[in-house]
């Protein structure tokens, strides 16, 4: 009885043994397998979204710029809207070059987002069209910022590279003209967009595939184990 016991022990460990190598092998096999690099001449998908992020940038900040100077209730926020307006316009001239170059399809008109702050702003006038202004492009400057950043310090393409450091420090710069116009709401405008984008790192997860093969294999793998086990112990049993 107690050998018998002993047996199933060591099996069910044996088997737990057996469907944790497996699993581990995925585990490691998904998490070494390195991304596949983008053919020469292509952008990487990173690479790809930047230029879309900034095209839709320039899609609403230039006219919302440009109606802040003409509707600004102070000169601050005129000569803002006025430098915002000049930067997008060229902004927007480069970014069209730089896909047209790698073959990205940028898009012709703002997010349902963007379209909605337009309507917002537009709606103002006054002081709180100022406010609604400054918060609205300063939080959006604070969300494309991180992305931006992101493509400099990792792309390995240097006409994008040249082209990001030149974003970074435009975006930066209007930031800082925002600011200066001491309307932003340090709890929506300054703050509350610039972790909005959502950085996730497919390098450290497993895919839905994987995680299904390794369950199955470990549910083979206790399985058989049990059975072989089983076998062996009855082989025994009998023969004593």
């Amino acid at each position: 009885m107690l050998r018998g016991t002993s047996r199933w022990i060591i099996a069910i460990f044996v088997a737990i043994l057996g469907a944790l190598f497996p699993v581990a092998g995925i585990v490691f096999a998904e998490q070494e397998q390195p991304e596949a690099d983008a053919a020469p001449g292509q952008a990487e998908p990173i690479e790809r979204e930047f230029m879309t992020v900034i095209k839709f940038a320039n899609l609403w900040e230039i006219p919302m710029g440009q109606l802040a100077a003409k509707r600004g209730g102070t000169q601050v926020v005129k000569d803002v809207g006025t430098q915002i307006a000049a930067d997008h316009t060229q902004l927007d001239i480069d970014i069209q070059k730089l896909a047209d170059q790698f073959g990205v399809s940028l898009p012709d008109k703002a997010t349902s987002s963007q379209q909605s702050w337009m309507n917002e702003i537009s709606s103002k006038s006054g002081a709180e069209f100022d406010r609604a202004f400054a918060d609205r492009l300063r939080a959006a400057h604070g969300t494309v910022f991180g992305l931006v950043s992101e493509v400099r310090a990792g792309t390995r393409n240097e006409t994008i590279r040249a082209f990001a450091e030149t974003a970074n420090v435009i975006v930066m710069r209007h930031m800082r003209l925002l600011e200066s116009t001491g309307l932003v709401d340090g709890e929506h405008g300054m703050f509350a967009q610039a972790a909005a984008r959502n950085s996730g790192y497919p390098e450290n997860t497993l895919s839905r595939s994987a995680i299904v093969l390794a369950v199955v294999m470990g549910i083979v793998m206790v399985v058989g184990t049990l059975l072989v086990v089983r076998t062996g112990t009855r082989n025994g049993t009998s023969n004593g």
